[in-house]
């Protein structure tokens, strides 16, 4: 009977083993792939230095600004009005503003805020001009404002290419 037993237990060993190779595998959560990485926006170019002619589309309104050469600011200003009027109030100016401080470009915009046009008489006329540059460096547009004592006279668009 021994010699029958161990024949058996063996018989029965291999099986089991073969058996449990041929179990039905364990489910698995698939690990899901990491995100793709959103690419980072590019990066703007600085703008190209030198002076730059803007078109306000308003005869009335004109200008130009100079980037600096290392491009990092507006380090002069030019503007000329011609027969605004604001207010009830007509007037002509022209002036060029050497900037005593560089206005400075920041991520692609600037900011010439409240500057003061002067005028031979009377109330002082408040001038604002916002810019940006695009992606080349190579364009601008914003917009562009002319008060008095609070009041908007004058506003609109503008756009302007590189020098």
């Amino acid at each position: 009977m021994k010699k029958f037993i161990i024949p058996l237990l063996t018989v029965v060993m291999v099986v089991s083993i073969i058996l449990a190779g041929c179990a039905p595998a364990t489910p698995t959560t698939p690990t899901p792939a990491p995100p793709t990485p959103t690419p980072a926006p590019p990066t703007p170019s600085l703008p190209k230095p030198g002076q730059w002619t803007a078109s306000t589309g308003a005869t009335e309104f004109t200008f130009t600004f100079t980037v600096n050469p290392d491009s990092t600011g507006i380090a002069e200003f030019y503007y000329c009005l011609t027969e605004l009027e604001c207010d009830g109030v007509w007037s002509s100016a022209e002036s060029t503003v050497e900037c005593i401080q560089i206005i400075p470009i920041t991520g692609g915009q600037f900011a010439i805020e409240d500057f003061t046009v002067a005028r031979p008489y009377g109330e002082r006329w408040s001038l604002t001009v916002r810019g940006r540059f695009d992606e080349t460096g190579t364009h601008a547009s914003g917009t562009w404002e002319i008060s008095s004592d609070g009041t908007t006279c004058q506003e609109g668009t503008w756009e302007a290419s590189s020098p």
